[in-house]
């Protein structure tokens, strides 16, 4: 349970792990006048109800009040396990109306100050660090930990804290560095207001295991707060985003046009690279000074507009999918007044203070901007939609209206036409502000960190550390996307390897003349579906409160796969030297075993490990490897398809008996295994097919599974007899 000490205004848990929050205070912060302390006036402890072990009960409510007894703030601490939920409720008396009127401030209105949490060894802060996107900070000074601060893991000698600030229908909740230790800031993001009421404004957790810590700190967040929305593990993956697919941005930027679409759908063809969908970035548009003009296509990059394009792309090359781009605000300047698309859509759009004209933040109007776009893309054959530009709502909409309401409206809106349309198949983007975080009602992919960019010739380092510490906090909320790659790069194979163990979308975006096939086919299935991780790739343990930008080891991303644990490894710290590190099975929690077949699926060789042992690595720089940690099956183990980089997903089932063995494959290629016994023979279907030994020291062998031309599944089966 947890308990509130008055004596010392600090809050513990008493189970294991235990956590202290020491010195805590409460501020108001005044609209002309700063910060106003409030002294603690009564802490009341209730009684804990019986009930729903989900639900949130007990706790202590806490009284605050400036000297004037003219403020007061009211916190409602409610447990539930090893997570407490605090609310605000805070009130400004002002004596009559005809005077001038004391309000909050619009941002922090309410300033919880932490002074100091106990035993802290390691923090890693999510911290937005601009408008969409946030990055980790590992600072252990709490009086440095970034503004807007979106979550706060926390490591000591007996495991983890974390606390999780939450966005409701009006409020937001960050966290930031103050002169006496951190600070929790609720926001209203309006002035004048006189009351502050969030009934769920933070979580506090604490647990041993770091990631169930901050997946389920999210799930009480959305129970406690009250007002819709899911995690992840309450969502969707869409079925279009399961196959590989192919984006124009960093081939054409803004000068994509039909020709080179339909080009670059041609040379995939050509190499045989089953790329299932396309996305039309940003560039198609019809727009004028960077306002959305009209509904329609460029004409002059697209003369027979989206329809044709689509119907060349699909009937002529094979693409089954295609997305198209586009912004939430219009386009990244609004809407033109003067165009097409305002005309056809003026009763759904609002001006905002700085006069842009943007699609309307009420959820009926803003649906019915985007249904009209939406009904007309898909009319011309668009399947699914990238939408950009998320987490700069605030800057349209800042200090006009609350942006948790704003983006709430927004994405209730959006998301209604999305699933109207395109079956909610959304991708979203640039919106890593929690504003947005929490607040949309379906949608189950998000990226989850800035753009690739293939002409910053170290720009690796920074693009995986975004993607796997974000992946924390970001990853009990959505798939992250994590963005698309140059398949011919300098960067080309640790980028591969890291959408690997991702666990979200593969894409590429190489230009006409630049594909490499095999960087994409150890990533996908010859029907084109990428092979996808079961979980959300985020850093091993080890690495969690380390910045592995200045620290000279191997970086190392972990997830499962096929009843296996996958452990990639980089080298991202910022200096030319090779770097070393170790892996074994440990590094993926809860994988069942005592002893494991170890598979590297760069070199193709294995090794059996026990579980605590460990295998030593060097990395230099542009390096990357990927382990399988496999269960070791008594006599036998199947490995795989390892002409793939996560060879176990494609493991269905493995079938014993005292002469043979039966594996069945969800597609053709090399399958490999560990035997204790030596095969005498195999078989593929009923034909005969080699078995070639690797290493018969471990016991590592090969058999070449050939596509039956005539078979329309893609599932192998295949028989090893001994």
């Amino acid at each position: 349970m947890f308990v509130f000490d008055r004596e010392t205004s600090s809050i513990r848990y008493d189970g294991e792990p235990a956590i202290v929050l020491r010195a805590i205070r409460v501020k108001a912060s005044v609209a002309g006048e700063g910060e106003i302390g409030l002294s603690l006036h009564s802490a009341e402890k209730m009684a804990t109800e019986a009930g729903d072990e989900d639900v949130l009960s007990g706790g202590y409510r806490l009284q605050y009040e400036d000297a004037q007894n003219t403020i007061t703030a009211e916190l409602l601490l409610r447990w539930r396990g090893p997570f407490l939920a605090v609310s605000v409720e805070a009130r400004i008396r002002n004596g009559t109306a005809y005077h001038a009127q004391r309000t909050f401030t619009e941002s922090g209105g309410i300033r919880i100050g932490i002074g100091r949490l106990d035993g802290l060894q390691g923090l890693l802060a999510t911290s937005r660090h601009k408008e969409w996107w946030t990055r980790p900070h590992f600072d252990m000074d709490l009086s440095r930990l970034p503004p807007r601060t979106q979550s706060l893991l926390w490591k000591t000698d007996a495991g983890y804290g974390y606390l999780l600030p939450i966005c409701d229908e009006l409020h937001r909740t960050d966290l930031t560095g103050s002169e006496e230790g951190l600070a929790v800031h609720v926001s209203s993001g309006e002035t004048g207001r006189e009351s502050i009421d969030m009934k769920a404004a933070i979580v506090l957790g604490a647990g041993t295991d770091p990631y169930r810590l901050a997946a389920d700190s999210a799930a009480v967040g959305f129970a406690a707060r009250g007002s819709g929305g899911s995690a992840r593990a309450g969502k969707t993956y869409p079925q279009t985003l399961d196959y590989v697919g192919w984006c124009s941005w960093d081939a054409f930027y803004a000068e994509v046009d039909e020709q080179g679409l339909v080009a670059k759908a041609a040379e995939l063809a050509g190499f045989r690279i089953p790329v299932r969908w396309f996305m039309i970035d940003d560039g198609w548009s019809d727009v004028r000074e960077r306002k959305l003009h009209g509904f329609e296509a460029n004409k002059e990059k697209f003369p027979g507009g989206l329809e044709r394009t689509v119907r060349l792309l699909k009937e002529k090359h094979g693409i089954r999918w295609v997305g198209a781009w586009h912004n939430i605000a219009g386009y990244w300047g609004g809407i033109d007044p003067d165009g097409t698309a305002f005309a056809e859509a003026r009763e759904y759009v609002h001006k905002t203070r700085s006069g842009r004209w943007i699609p309307h933040p009420d959820p009926g109007r803003n649906f019915g901007f985007w249904q009209l776009w939406h009904s007309s893309l898909k009319r011309q054959g668009i399947d699914f939609v990238k939408v950009d530009n998320q987490s700069s709502l605030n800057s349209y909409f800042g200090g006009e209206q609350s942006i948790a309401r704003i983006a709430k409206g927004v994405h209730t809106g959006l998301e209604a036409s999305v699933a109207l349309h395109f079956d909610g198949c959304l991708i979203n983007c640039m919106g890593m502000a929690s504003e947005n975080v929490w607040h949309r009602p379906e949608s189950s992919v998000s990226r989850s960190s800035n753009d690739f960019l293939p002409k910053i010739v170290n720009g690796f380092g920074e693009h995986a550390l975004q993607n796997a510490y974000n992946s924390v906090y970001h990853g009990p909320f959505y798939w992250g996307d994590w963005d698309m790659f140059w398949t011919m790069h300098h960067d080309s194979v640790p980028h591969m390897t890291l959408r690997a163990v991702s666990g979200g979308p593969i894409y590429f975006s190489d230009g006409p003349g630049r594909t490499n096939p095999d960087i994409i086919r150890p990533l996908i299935y010859g029907d084109g579906k990428i092979i996808r991780c079961q979980q959300v790739g985020q850093p091993t343990e080890e690495w969690l409160t380390v910045d592995p930008l200045t620290t000279p080891q191997a970086f190392k991303v972990w997830n499962r796969a096929g009843g296996a644990g996958v452990v990639a490894a980089f080298h991202v710290y910022d200096g030319e030297e090779e770097v070393e590190g170790e892996v074994g099975p440990s590094d993926v929690p809860d994988l069942e075993g005592e002893t494991f077949i170890v598979y590297d699926s760069f070199r193709k060789t294995a090794q059996r490990l026990q579980a605590g042992d460990r295998i030593t690595l060097r990395l230099d720089r542009f390096e990357a490897v990927l382990f399988l940690m496999i269960p070791a099956a008594e006599s036998f183990t199947a490995i795989g398809l390892t002409d793939k980089l996560v060879a176990t997903d494609a493991v269905l089932e493995v079938e014993r008996s005292d002469r043979s063995v039966r594996v069945r494959l969800k597609d053709s290629g090399l399958f490999s295994f560990v035997s204790e016994r030596k095969p005498a023979a195999a078989f593929v279907g009923d034909i005969r097919a080699a078995v070639e030994p690797a290493d018969e020291t471990v016991g590592l062998y090969n058999v070449l599974c050939r596509q039956d031309a005539g078979k329309t599944s893609r599932e192998t089966e295949i028989r090893i007899e001994f």
